[in-house]
C-alpha cells in the first residue's frame, strides 16, 4: 500500500515536460533523456529527448491502443510543410536494422512530426541496444540521431511502467451504479425499460 501511495504522490509533484499533452508527468531525467507517464495514452510511459538541430524523438507505450501498444514520435519544427493527418512512408534503421513504416503527421502546437505506431515489443530492446536512429522519406534523410545513453533510459522506461502498471492494478474499481434504469453501453433491448 506504501508502494500505491508514494506513486502517485510522486507523480502529483512532477512537473510536466513539452512535446506531449499538458497532462504528461515527469518521471525521472537520465543520461540526458526524459522518463514521463501520459495518461492520456493509458498512463503509458515514455522516454524524451532533443537534439541540436531541434529534432524531438519520443519512443514509448501505448495502452490505449492494443493492436499496436509501442510508438515512435520525432518532430522538428522546420518540418512546417507537413500535412495534419496524411500517412507518409518513412524508411527507418537502427544501426543497420532497416524497416519502412507509415508515419501520421501531427501538429503538437506549432511543431510538427510524425507518429509511428508498433506492435512488435523487441522495438523497446532494439532500441536499448542501437547507437542511432535514421529517417529517410523518399531518398532524403530527415533524421540522423545518436541513441547515446538509451541501454539506461530503456531500463528507466520499464521501470516507470512497472511502476505505474502497479499503482493503477492497485486502485479500487470504480462504484457500481446502484440505478436500475441506469444505460449500460452497448445493451440493446426490445424492452423500454431496460436501457
Amino acid at each position: 500500500m506504501r508502494l500505491l501511495y508514494f506513486v502517485f504522490a510522486f507523480i502529483a509533484v512532477m512537473p510536466r515536460i513539452v512535446l506531449a499533452d499538458d497532462e504528461t508527468i515527469k518521471w525521472k531525467e537520465v543520461g540526458g533523456w526524459t522518463v514521463a507517464v501520459d495518461p492520456t495514452l493509458g498512463n503509458g510511459c515514455f522516454v524524451l529527448t532533443s537534439f541540436d538541430d531541434g529534432t524531438v524523438f519520443r519512443l514509448g507505450l501505448n495502452y490505449s491502443k492494443k493492436e499496436s501498444p509501442f510508438y515512435i514520435v520525432f518532430a522538428n519544427p522546420n518540418w512546417k510543410s507537413l500535412e495534419v493527418g496524411k500517412q507518409y512512408p518513412i524508411e527507418l534503421s537502427l544501426d543497420r536494422s532497416q524497416w519502412t513504416a507509415n508515419a501520421s503527421a501531427l501538429d503538437l502546437d506549432g511543431f510538427k512530426g510524425l507518429w509511428i505506431d508498433f506492435k512488435d515489443s523487441g522495438l523497446i530492446a532494439e532500441f536499448a541496444r542501437k547507437l542511432s536512429f535514421r529517417a529517410t522519406f523518399n531518398g532524403k534523410q530527415i533524421v540522423a540521431l545518436s541513441l547515446k545513453n538509451s541501454v539506461r533510459a530503456t531500463g528507466e522506461l520499464l521501470t516507470c511502467q512497472k511502476a505505474v502498471n502497479a499503482a493503477v492494478a492497485k486502485q479500487p474499481a470504480p462504484p457500481q451504479s446502484k440505478d436500475p434504469f441506469e444505460a449500460k453501453p452497448g445493451t440493446q433491448a426490445s424492452d423500454p425499460f431496460d436501457l
